[in-house]
């Protein structure tokens, strides 16, 4: 006589190897909801990265990178904290680096970043870096295009516990670096992203970022 619980036994094993066939078959759409791209529209907005993902012709996207606007917050405040008039090397911080596949080719990429910039706010004033950079307030100079498919803005925090002259010497850089999309849209994910990361920054004065792109002139 055949064992009930053999039986059973063996239905269960057979379901469990059927359904992580049918589970590995399917892997390729996990990527566009992976936990670091939520993570993402945590960070940029939801409606830009979804933006992204229309402009770079892919709903098969993979995103890594450090994610968090507080997580980088306190690595940004910590290394001003350390940082030096001599100090010439910034760590840059990856926050969302969204590849988009066809089948196993990348075939578009966005990076979005931040670091320490090496310009200071006094550097503003030279001729040729004034081509590149133009001020929006204060506290804010933005660069729309300092390079193929980029945009880059600057900003003045003052983090408590650095040294005197951080804030105008050691100002905060912001990077969109993507050719698939467009102006607005880069413009779109580097506002937010700067005023996501600020907002966790104990800045004594926190930069105003405008929500439009700001104009020349």
């Amino acid at each position: 006589m055949i064992s009930l619980r053999r039986v059973g036994f063996r239905v269960g094993v057979a379901t469990l190897v059927i359904g992580g066939f049918l589970s590995g078959c399917s892997g390729g759409d996990d990527r566009t909801d992976s936990s670091k791209l939520r993570q993402c529209k945590n960070l940029l907005g939801s409606g830009n990265v979804e933006s992204v993902v229309d402009a770079i012709g892919s709903s098969d996207v993979e995103a890594s990178g450090t994610p968090q606007a507080d997580v980088l917050a306190d690595l940004l405040t910590k290394e001003a904290k350390r940082w030096q008039k001599s100090d010439l090397l910034h760590t840059p911080y990856t926050a969302c680096r969204m590849s988009a596949f066809e089948d196993d080719r990348i075939v578009g990429t966005v990076d979005v970043s931040v670091k320490w910039s090496v310009l200071s706010v006094r550097m503003m004033d030279k001729p040729q870096i004034g081509r590149t950079w133009r001020q929006v307030n204060e506290s804010l100079f933005v660069a729309p295009e300092p390079g193929p498919a980029r945009m880059q803005l600057l900003a003045v925090c003052a983090v408590p516990g650095a040294i005197a002259s951080q804030p105008s010497d050691l100002p905060l850089q912001f990077e969109v670096a993507a050719k698939d999309l467009g102006t607005e849209l880069r413009w779109e994910l580097l506002s937010t992203f700067a005023r996501s990361v600020a907002g966790e920054m104990d800045c004594e004065k926190r930069p105003v970022v405008p929500s439009a792109l700001p104009t020349s002139g």
